[in-house]
């Protein structure tokens, strides 16, 4: 089995990417804030997981990174958000042909989303299959297509409302 740090390394793409994700949507948070939470849980319950070994490491990863997210974001009671100006825009979204204004009305749907429903749609997003995400969330498979199913409706919903 690698080293904890050679699992940081490897799986760091999926690090960033949640950390970039939850200090989105935070006011409070900065990227490095949550990187660095996130990789000091990982380094604390390494040896939790090397005893284990009933998951993937990158699903272990997932599910640290997430649930580190997702504590840091409820410490104040409730979510705070920030306006997408305060958001670096990522050159994917201005190169897959989204303009500003499609990212900001995207942006102000989702985080109008429950926590859950935002860290299930990232997973959705990242590509991640019905398997990865129960197994990261700690759902049944058949649970997370019903709430993608949930998620998806609502978010019809939101978008029908805002226009």
């Amino acid at each position: 089995m690698n080293g904890i740090m050679d699992i940081i390394e490897e799986n760091m793409d999926g690090i960033k990417s949640i950390c970039h994700f939850y200090a989105s949507m935070s006011s409070f948070l900065s990227e490095e804030d949550v990187f660095q939470e996130v990789v000091y849980n990982l380094l604390k319950s390494f040896k939790k997981y090397e005893r284990r070994k009933d998951c993937k490491v990158s699903t272990w990863v997932y599910r640290v990174a997430i649930n580190v997210s997702i504590s840091l974001m409820r410490k104040e009671n409730r979510v705070y958000y920030t306006s997408l100006d305060e958001v670096p825009i990522e050159n994917e979204f201005v190169d897959s042909g989204f303009d500003k204004e499609e990212i900001e009305d995207l942006n102000s749907v989702i985080k109008r989303l429950e926590v859950e429903e935002q860290t299930l749609l990232f997973l959705y997003l990242e590509d991640k299959s019905y398997k990865e995400m129960s197994e990261i969330l700690g759902i049944s498979v058949s649970n997370v297509g019903t709430r993608l199913q949930r998620v998806k409706s609502k978010l019809k919903k939101i978008s029908n409302e805002n226009l």
